[in-house]
Order: structure tokens, then C-alpha cells, then sequence
């Protein structure tokens, strides 16, 4: 798995194979959020195929708070790809020097993302109906 930066050009994904599955349902999504400037990387198998993407969905505040977003194609879910991915795009914005906070929104039923964050050193910051805050000092 490694990530590569995704610079917001549709062109610039021709340069790579793609993984069954993907794009997946959010993937417009998340490629629209770096079409308005936000920071995404695509996510590749060890095929070098894009089976997924990450990144955050607005430039950091200034405070330095972020919400990211991930997403693997289905076929792709449950192979060790999510952590290690999630992982590495913390890696990125700790790097970028802007971002000091991290949040991710994960509706209840998302075990396995929420179990993703936990292992990552996220913690619970708010619990509502439709949805989990998590929280991560960088």
C-alpha cells in the first residue's frame, strides 16, 4: 500500500490501473473536496491500482483543525489497507506543519472505521444519533 497525491485533475487518474470496485459510492465525493483545494491522496493496493482515497475535506482552520475522510473500494475492505493508509495520510499533515487537530465523523454502525481510528490514537469526542466525533492531537 502506499498513497499518492491527487492534484484534483481527472486526467491525472489515466496514469494509473484501478481495483475492483473503485470508484466506490463516495469517491465523487472525495474527489470534489480536492477539486475545491482540500489535501487527497489515492490509495494503492500493493498492484499499484487505486482501490481507494484519503484526505481531509477543507483546508486547515486556523486553529490547525482538519476533518478527514477515507474510503475503500468493497472489495479492497478487510485486507489491511485502511490503517495503514490512514496512517500514512496523518503522517502527511502532521509533516505539512498546518494541521494540529484531527477529526473524523463515523456514523455508529461503521465498527470496523471506528475501530481504524481507535487503533490510531483517536478518541471519542462527541456521540450523537447518526454519528461519532473522533479526535486526534497531532
Amino acid at each position: 500500500m502506499r498513497l499518492v497525491w491527487y492534484d484534483g485533475d481527472p486526467a491525472s487518474l489515466s496514469s494509473y490501473e484501478v481495483a475492483p470496485g473503485w470508484p466506490h459510492d463516495d469517491t465523487a465525493d472525495a474527489l470534489r473536496f480536492a477539486a475545491g483545494g482540500a489535501w487527497t491522496w489515492l490509495i494503492l493496493d500493493d498492484d499499484e491500482r487505486i482501490t481507494g482515497e484519503c484526505g481531509i475535506k477543507a483546508l486547515p482552520d486556523a486553529g490547525g483543525r482538519v476533518e478527514i475522510g477515507y474510503g475503500l473500494a468493497a472489495p479492497s475492505r478487510g485486507r489491511g489497507l485502511g490503517t495503514p493508509a490512514v496512517a500514512a495520510m496523518l503522517h502527511e499533515l502532521k509533516a505539512s506543519g498546518a494541521v494540529r487537530e484531527v477529526l473524523a465523523c463515523v456514523h455508529p454502525g461503521n465498527v470496523a472505521s471506528r475501530r481504524l481510528l481507535e487503533r490510531l490514537g483517536f478518541h471519542v469526542a462527541a456521540v450523537e444519533e447518526t454519528e461519532i466525533t473522533y479526535t486526534r492531537t497531532l
